[in-house]
């Protein structure tokens, strides 16, 4: 997925996952705004694709 203003991405934060949203991208980098923590990385998968309107995931595969 590449950085768009006004998409969600997720990752590690703290002990949880966080989901933030993308507001600046440039060609020398990005800035997003913290939205929330989840539990598990099926729901973060699951959220960030409900929050971009992608609908829900076929199959989730966590590659390490």
């Amino acid at each position: 997925m590449k950085a768009q203003v006004g998409l969600y991405k997720f990752g590690r934060h703290r002990n949880f996952w966080g989901i933030w949203q993308y507001d600046h991208v440039s060609e020398t980098g990005s800035s997003a705004r913290f939205i929330k923590d989840v539990f598990s990385y099926e729901d973060a998968v699951k959220e960030v694709y409900r929050l971009n309107g992608w609908g829900q995931p076929k199959s989730i595969k966590r590659v390490f």
